[in-house]
């Protein structure tokens, strides 16, 4: 079945709202990803998760969002940032359009981690702004947030291993683009850990620091690569699909008290 709405005819799109299907808003990024991965990885792993979520529970993708707040890797080639405020008003002008054609469910589906509090301001603001007149719920999350604690027991990395370019977006490359991965330019990096880490349980607060650059040794990773493997990241995307689904089908109640 076709869920990528850019490959639909607006008739078949109305169905789609006529049937009242959620409708998945991927918002990735295009920054340097290390030595060894594709500027477009963020971008590339969030419509993934979007689709097969949307194959798996009968919704809808839109167009993923592809560039975003990527300020920490500006000093590498490849990236495109946006300002917080801009990336902001484009969401919300990408959610306040699909709300205005009719779709009730919205679910913001991030696959670059400092999208995360963005997201969830455009989706209050989009509540806050559009409720009067439309009935509908959004909802915004990162795509390995629901199935963290699974993922987590799994890892082959120590806690601060899972970050930027480390052991879960490399293995998620691996298992499904391993053409565009070279493991062999990570030989001898320097890959420092983090003290944020994807799906490990760690210190909720939020600190922020000088940005790397080449010139300080650093290659655009946080985290461990070199533990990475196909094998993993198939566990890994079967994890979070799971972590999702199972969200979806919490929020059913909600989606069906105002049907």
């Amino acid at each position: 079945m076709n869920v990528r709405i850019a490959h639909m005819t607006y008739d078949e799109v109305r169905e789609a709202i006529e049937a009242r299907k959620l409708v998945i808003l991927p918002t990735g990024a295009t920054e340097s990803h290390g030595p060894h991965m594709p500027c477009d990885t963020d971008t590339h792993q969030a419509d993934h998760m979007a689709v097969r979520l949307a194959d798996r529970i009968g919704a809808v993708v839109a167009p993923a969002v592809p560039y975003a707040v990527s300020k920490t890797f500006e000093h590498f080639p490849g990236t495109v940032s946006l300002s917080i405020p801009t990336y902001q008003e484009l969401v919300y002008e990408i959610g306040a359009a699909l709300i205005r054609q009719g779709f009730e469910d919205l679910l913001i589906l991030n696959g670059n981690r400092p999208n995360g509090t963005s997201n969830d301001a455009v989706a209050r603001r989009l509540v806050d702004d559009l409720d009067a007149s439309y009935d509908f719920q959004v909802t915004a999350v990162s795509y390995w947030e629901p199935g963290a604690a699974e993922i987590d027991a799994m890892r082959n990395s120590e806690v601060g291993g899972m970050g930027h370019g480390g052991e879960f977006e490399t293995s998620f490359q691996l298992a499904t683009r391993p053409e565009l991965v070279k493991m062999d330019r990570v030989e001898g990096v320097y890959t420092p850990l983090v003290g944020w880490d994807l799906v490990a349980s760690v210190e909720p607060s939020r600190t922020y620091r000088r940005r790397p650059s080449p010139e300080t040794n650093h290659a655009s990773i946080f985290g461990n690569p070199h533990v990475a493997s196909a094998e993993q990241g198939k566990a890994f995307i079967d994890a979070a699909l799971d972590g999702l689904a199972a969200m979806i089908e919490n929020l059913r109640p909600s989606y069906e008290e105002r049907r």
